[in-house]
């Protein structure tokens, strides 16, 4: 454990950027210093000493983000016995590494009169427009940074950019690295739009590198439990990576289809019952995409990156995340079989099973009819032993999800692993198969068909499975992750629908090929949060939406208590929120009106 911890903000920040990683640093000193927005590294660098030796800090590791990282190397380099270890996060090393410091916006507040007038009249949607590289991929910015740059002001950004540049041009980063008598971490994502990531890989070479797969330049946001780690002396270290060369998109062979009218329920941002706020539960990578609970109460969940965690909650106190298996993928279902065994479906390597003590991963289908098995992504053990479990599409990966949205070519399956270890397809054609149900008696089986914005029951006629009633018809968003809480049924919503995906369906194909082509930020639609839980009879129980953007994209749900666990495939934590004490069904409108009014 780092006893003593230094936070240093970046450009146009504040101390406000290290809230979510501050609260994650328990039993450390933190000091998050606010600089006075002096002209030079060097003066930042002593007021950040002055204020060490004012806490009663005789030395700390210094953490410093984007041009805090640069005042923490110059506090290493002028007051070395002050410094135990330098933690770069998304640290510029040198002058042209910075993408946007030469871009029109900022060549725009330089110039005299037409600059300060620029600023004055900016209102606070061109800031945030302005800070959008910043937090990208993420298509939202945080309330605190808008705040934070506009007390920052023109003038003092203008200055401190400029400090930049004059200590780059003394030396750049890895020279000054070179030099210093503490150990260096460097953080930095592979998707940052502000530094040039193959620069910073080169920064790190000769340094501990953690490199983070789609991050950006914003990852004390949004990886904050990667960053708490790091700091920690926890993380993994890696190879200092470059992004990889980006690949070409997949080719689209869109169906032309009629979406039902979306119902009136869609076009609300929140529920009419108020979804409570959202507790981050933070973790050490992105994409808890399947949240499950074990008998002891305990969280697993599969991130980006392979690992399988377990998450212990412990009322106010910070909660225990352990790496208890690593599937070099990407793990998305999940199926407690017991508190040592996971099933897991992995969307690179098939259906795993997996020894919670050991770290054990053994695959059980790798593929189906002698085609291997692609996008694995949901699973129920039954009560028989047999396995069931879906595949999302045969066309695309993981990470083209929203091409096979588009394309609607429905390649979508369930499966079924036999307990004498045959695998056969129960039930094709499936619009994106999600997330999975299964009767006790195996003779129903509920699919979350996300491409076709319902949930497709099926039910047994001899060894087949046939089209039955559908529990829920046309929903509001696009449903991925189901789970079972007695009479009730959990569907977590992704997303809203989105008016013109429903009406590109109805057009030429090369139209959603153009669509596909946008940018992510125009393609990912509104943020949200938003759950929902049917009984039997396919009644609405609970209805619970929030626009706030500290959680958004929910692609799994469980009851754990008298809350909700979510899950995401965009965010580095999982979210908490409690369940209403009041359940409405009658108290709401009935499914007929309030889902296929248009």
């Amino acid at each position: 454990m780092t006893d003593n911890v230094v936070l240093v903000h970046g450009l146009g920040g504040g101390p406000s950027t290290w809230s979510r990683v501050s609260d994650l640093l328990d039993g450390s000193v933190v000091l998050t210093p606010q600089l006075t927005g002096a002209t030079s590294i060097e003066e930042d660098a002593l007021d950040v000493a002055r204020q060490m030796r004012a806490a009663g800090m005789a030395s700390a590791t210094v953490v410093g983000h984007s041009r805090g990282g640069l005042v923490a190397t110059a506090l290493a380099e002028r007051y070395s016995s002050m410094v135990e270890r330098v933690v770069l996060v998304a640290t510029p090393p040198t002058t042209a590494s910075r993408l946007t410091a030469r871009g029109a916006s900022e060549k725009l507040l330089r110039v005299p009169v037409v600059g300060p007038l620029a600023w004055k009249f900016l209102p606070p949607s061109g800031l945030r427009r302005g800070l959008g590289t910043a937090f990208a991929p993420s298509t939202t910015v945080p309330d605190y940074a808008v705040d934070d740059l506009s007390a920052t002001g023109r003038r003092r950004l203008v200055a401190n950019g400029d400090a930049i540049d004059h200590y780059l041009e003394g030396a750049d980063l890895s020279a000054r690295l070179a030099g210093l008598q503490c150990n260096v971490d460097v953080v930095y994502g592979l998707d940052d739009r502000r530094v040039d990531a193959t620069a910073m890989a080169l920064a790190a070479r000769d340094h501990r590198a953690y490199p983070l797969k789609r991050e950006g330049h914003g990852a004390p946001w949004s990886s904050a439990g990667a960053v708490a780690d790091v700091i920690h002396g926890t993380a993994r270290a890696g190879t200092a990576v470059t992004p990889t060369s980006v690949s070409s998109a997949p080719t689209l062979e869109p169906r032309r289809w009629t979406p039902p009218a979306a119902p009136v329920r869609a076009r609300r941002p929140e529920s009419e019952w108020p979804m409570g706020d959202v507790q981050r539960v933070e973790l050490p990578g992105r994409g808890p995409e399947d949240v499950r609970i074990d008998s002891q109460g305990r969280i697993l969940t599969g991130i980006e990156d392979g690992r399988i965690l377990r998450i212990t909650l412990h009322g106010d106190a910070t909660p225990v995340v352990e790496t208890v298996a690593d599937t070099g993928a990407r793990p998305l279902g999940i199926a407690v079989v017991d508190d040592s065994t996971l099933l897991v479906c992995d969307s690179e390597r098939g259906l795993l099973k997996v020894d919670v003590d050991s770290g054990d991963v053994s695959v059980l289908v790798a593929e189906v009819d002698g085609v291997p098995l692609n996008f694995a992504s949901n699973v129920v053990l039954a009560r028989s032993g047999r396995i069931y479990f879906t595949a999302s599409t045969t066309r695309f990966g993981f990470h083209d999800y929203l091409a096979d949205l588009l394309e609607h070519s429905g390649t979508g399956r369930v499966l079924v692993l036999e307990t004498g270890g045959t695998v056969r397809t129960l039930v094709d054609g499936i619009q994106f198969a999600n997330g999975l149900v299964v009767s006790d008696d195996e003779n129903r089986i509920t699919v979350s068909e996300t491409g076709s914005f319902r949930l497709a029951c099926y039910r047994r006629s001899g060894d087949d499975f046939v089209p039955d009633k559908d529990v829920v018809s046309n929903l509001p968003g696009f449903p991925d992750n189901l789970s079972v809480d007695d009479d009730l049924v959990w569907i977590s919503l992704a997303n809203p629908r989105v008016a013109l995906f429903d009406a590109a369906a109805r057009l030429p194909g090369f139209v959603r090929k153009l669509a596909y082509s946008l940018p992510e930020s125009v393609r990912a639609g509104s943020s949200t949060t938003w759950v929902m839980a049917v009984n039997k009879h396919g009644e609405v129980v609970y209805d619970l939406q929030n626009s706030n953007p500290e959680y958004s994209t929910v692609t799994s749900v469980v009851r754990l208590g008298d809350r909700l666990v979510l899950g995401s495939i965009t965010e580095s934590a999982l979210g908490i929120v409690d369940i209403p004490g009041l359940s409405f069904p009658g108290a709401e409108p009935d499914l007929e009106d309030m889902w296929k009014r248009s």
